[in-house]
């Protein structure tokens, strides 16, 4: 366990790691797994995170806690969209071994990666950069030399995964192929 900027103490991590499993937990298994001595201490703690985790009480003293159901479904939607990009990826990587025969370098993946996304957020095949490049909004996006990003993009127009308009000299849009998408 390591503690992040987002969670101030080993103890507090431990707590969510345990709230991990979705299910209901008493304070008692809270502070049981979290190695704190009273379980009167676990409401102080989750206190500012109400926003995320519901809390029940039941009867006088017995309080039990549980993530909110957004939460739930936000990290479910989270793990499907990343797991159907990786499986695009796949895909591409067998394409560009084919066509090219290598694999994907890192800044080919990143930019297949941000077409994915975008698509699956938008339902857009197309990117289009209107008030800044297309080539700048990745270096944005994904923090990456532009020089990079460029190469990246001509492999992958020469290996047919991604289409670009009007031309490969200076695109207005990129797209992922339908090779990808079927």
């Amino acid at each position: 366990m390591e503690v992040t900027p987002l969670f101030r103490s080993e103890k507090t991590l431990s707590i969510f790691e345990l709230l991990a499993d979705l299910r209901p937990h008493t304070a008692a298994e809270l502070a049981t797994a979290s190695d704190i001595d009273d379980s009167r201490e676990i409401y102080p703690r989750l206190k500012r995170w109400t926003s995320l985790i519901e809390i029940k009480k039941i009867g006088v003293r017995k309080n039990i806690y549980k993530l909110k159901d957004r939460v739930i479904e936000a990290v479910k939607k989270g793990l499907k969209i990343s797991a159907k990009t990786e499986k695009v990826v796949k895909k591409a990587e067998k394409v560009m071994k084919k066509t090219m025969g290598r694999e994907l370098t890192d800044e080919e993946r990143d930019v297949l990666e941000f077409l994915i996304e975008y698509y699956r957020n938008t339902g857009k095949k197309w990117y289009e950069g209107k008030v800044e490049p297309v080539v700048q909004t990745i270096v944005r996006v994904k923090g990456l030399d532009p020089h990079d990003i460029v190469s990246a993009i001509l492999s992958l127009y020469q290996a047919g995964l991604v289409a670009l308009w009007p031309d490969s000299e200076r695109p207005r849009k990129v797209a992922i192929t339908r090779t990808l998408l079927a």
